[in-house]
């Protein structure tokens, strides 16, 4: 090894004594050769010139100089060459400089610009003017969110107004800093600063992995800072830092980074693409991930026929992966949906949407976000949906939008101004809310107070019936109370100007001074005049099959029975019977005037019912 390095040194010496000598102001010497070795005696360059100028022992001028620098160990790889038309080169500073243009060539990166530098103590070489650097690898992929394609790009073109370029013994830095613009496939990005790290070719160390020299996928990371804009296919990304990890085929965007794309928005603290998946995470000044999609019919959270033109959803996180047929978004953390009219919330939200065949075709050739046709949207965890004063609550929630529907699960509960909706299953359809029990249960819905429709004395009144005008007030202090109904089911049916509550099946009412059950019900309902909050009143209520009435002591039957709490007023038909310990009434109709003392019974009907009072028997007087 001594006489190794002993014969390198001597070489060395000659080779400078025997330049130098023959380099003189007026005889400069042409197509020379001059190597110098390290303190181990292998080569760390060689500098060969067409035509070389003598000024001093410190200083060489070159023309056509070729510099090839070697990795300076035993196995003496070529690391990069530097090719330009003159230099200066500064022996005791090992440095050369020069004004004119510079070309760069290593393992996988070709180097051109103007204006150069460079320091064989440092290993630096600064390119300072227009430079363009040639990679033969590409980055593009990295950022997709599809999965990579075939035939993708495998160059990256790097113009800068500046290069610094560091070579260790473990990696090539490459630093670009004055307007960087890189192209890299469909790719085109901007910032003001950019990094470059690189493996050292191989053979630098031992044990290097087998990439660098000939191989295509030296690079590993890139770093682009300070006003950082990206545009790539159909999309726009804005960040104040993007950091590509090549190999892992990952990109991390930071500093209040922004996607914009054709009918979708989204912003965060940070957003991750990584191999077809896109995740964007809210924090700090940031505020929250948002999603903003138009054009899409807001997600079809409401279906197709009532789709907003714009949704926002905020999250703790967004999660969004392309696959080859189906697009799958999850927003998770404390979930918000604004969308027209409606607004959600809930812990996670989970939407699968389903490719066009247009989109399938050109997944391969397009990296734009898109939605898709939206096979259907859950929501879990504290769900809450409010439109138009409505409420509904749930722990889960799966819309289905092509069949403009949705489906509440786990205590759902549906509140519409004054109105409570309670039950096992609810189905949410444009207009209508189907609410249905399991498991052999009952729904409840509670409703505006009903006025006391009670009557101190049925009889006396059908007997001797008062007209209005002659009639005195009943008197009542009963407090008025909550009109609550259960039943098996229930469809809630919104109009333009009133809700239809239509129940069936085990049908119970308990209301002022009224507790009632029949076979089915039917409650209209209006925004009450004058209401600024949804607030409602109950206009009329219908009940049909075996219909009772229990009310201060009194029970009143029929096949059907109507009440009109506007107008005081109780029909009975079918078969109409009141009873109470006064005595018995009854007929084929019979109305109930609250408040007028007076009931009208009337016959007739399809079996010839014929109105009938029926007294307790009188007492015999004692005599």
């Amino acid at each position: 090894m001594f006489s190794k390095f002993l014969l390198r040194s001597i070489c060395c010496l000659l080779s400078v004594l025997s330049l130098q000598a023959q380099m003189t102001p007026s005889a400069p010497v042409k197509n020379f050769r001059l190597p110098r070795f390290a303190d181990n005696g292998y080569t760390q360059w060689v500098l060969q010139g067409g035509k070389g100028i003598y000024d001093s022992p410190e200083q060489i001028r070159i023309e056509e100089m070729a510099l090839r620098i070697y990795s300076g160990d035993e196995r003496m790889v070529l690391e990069m060459r530097m090719d330009s038309p003159e230099a200066t080169v500064l022996m005791k500073e090992n440095r050369a400089v020069s004004d004119g243009p510079i070309e760069i060539v290593g393992a996988n990166f070709k180097v051109s610009g103007v204006g150069w530098a460079w320091d064989g103590v440092t290993k630096e070489v600064e390119v300072k003017f227009d430079v363009v650097v040639e990679f033969t690898q590409g980055m593009a992929e990295s950022l997709s969110v599809a999965v990579e394609s075939e035939g993708a790009a495998k160059k990256t073109e790097i113009h800068s107004g500046s290069l610094v370029l560091q070579t260790t013994e473990e990696m090539y830095r490459f630093e670009f800093t004055k307007s960087v613009h890189v192209v890299s496939g469909d790719m085109d990005l901007k910032s003001n600063v950019l990094i470059v790290i690189a493996d050292a070719p191989e053979g630098k160390k031992s044990g290097a992995p087998a990439v660098g020299a000939g191989q295509m996928d030296a690079v590993r990371q890139i770093i682009a800072r300070d006003q950082v804009v990206i545009e790539q296919a159909e999309r726009v990304l804005r960040a104040g830092e993007a950091e590509f990890l090549l190999r892992e085929k990952q990109v991390n965007l930071s500093g209040t980074p922004q996607i914009e794309a054709s009918g979708a928005y989204l912003s965060g603290a940070t957003i991750e693409s990584r191999e077809g998946e896109v995740i964007v995470t809210g924090g700090g000044d940031a505020g929250r991930a948002q999603m903003i999609v138009s054009q899409t019919g807001g997600l079809g959270i409401l279906g197709g026929a009532a789709l907003s033109a714009e949704t926002i959803v905020l999250a703790d996180s967004i999660t969004m992966r392309e696959l080859e047929t189906e697009n799958r978004f999850v927003f998770d953390g404390s979930v918000e949906v604004m969308s027209g009219a409606v607004q959600m919330r809930s812990q996670t939200l989970t939407l699968l949407a389903d490719k066009s065949s247009e989109q399938a075709a050109e997944s391969a050739d397009s990296e734009s976000i898109r939605v898709g046709e939206v096979r259907y949207v859950i929501a879990e965890g504290g769900v809450r949906i409010e439109q138009e004063g409505q409420v509904a609550t749930s722990e889960k929630v799966v819309f289905y939008p092509h069949e403009e529907r949705a489906e509440l699960f786990g205590d759902p509960r549906v509140t519409n101004g004054e109105a409570i909706v309670v039950g096992d299953l609810m189905q949410l359809k444009p207009g209508l809310a189907i609410v249905e029990s399991a498991g052999g249960g009952l729904i409840k819905v509670i409703l505006p107070v009903l006025p006391d429709l009670g009557y101190e004395d049925l009889q006396r009144s059908a007997v001797q019936p008062q007209d209005a005008t002659t009639a005195e007030p009943v008197a009542t202090d009963t407090v008025g109370r909550d009109t609550v109904i259960q039943a098996r089911s229930l469809h809630m049916i919104e109009a333009a100007d009133h809700t239809l509550f239509r129940f069936a099946e085990s049908v119970s009412v308990t209301a002022t001074n009224l507790n009632s059950s029949c076979g089915r019900l039917e409650v209209t309902a209006r925004k009450a005049e004058g209401s600024s909050d949804g607030r409602l009143e109950i206009e009329q209520v219908e009940a049909f099959d075996a219909v009772e009435i229990k009310q201060a002591g009194r029970v009143a039957t029929g096949d059907k029975a109507t009440i009109l709490p506007n107008a005081g007023k109780v029909v009975l038909e079918g078969d109409a019977v009141v009873v109470d310990e006064r005595g018995r009434v009854s007929g084929h109709r019979m109305t109930l005037l609250q408040g007028e003392r007076r009931a009208i019974v009337e016959g007739g009907g399809p079996d010839g019912v014929r109105a009938k009072v029926t007294l307790p028997a009188m007492q015999s007087p004692d005599l």
